[in-house]
């Protein structure tokens, strides 16, 4: 009976729509941004960002996993692209 003796059910499906809005958020400004270095960490922050969001699907967040893993895919296959033209540069 104290202060630990309540369990607090974690909201998943909240911690997931702002952590994607966070995401979207990050995806825009690296879209917008012209420094291709800055757009290289933008985008590998936005790659860490979804491996979260699939973690909170993974831990009861309701929503369909594939679609998430496949707009992570996409934004790796560009984050390879923008790290391949800084390193040629």
């Amino acid at each position: 009976m104290g202060l630990f003796s309540k369990k607090q059910k974690i909201d998943y499906d909240s911690l997931f729509r702002e952590k994607y809005k966070s995401i979207n958020q990050l995806s825009m400004q690296a879209q917008d941004e012209l420094d291709f270095q800055i757009k290289e960490s933008l985008l590998a922050l936005v790659v860490e960002e979804y491996k979260e969001l699939l973690n909170y699907i993974d831990q009861g967040a309701n929503f369909e996993k594939e679609h998430f893993l496949a707009l992570m895919e996409n934004v790796e296959k560009e984050l390879k692209s923008i790290h391949q033209i800084n390193q040629d540069a």
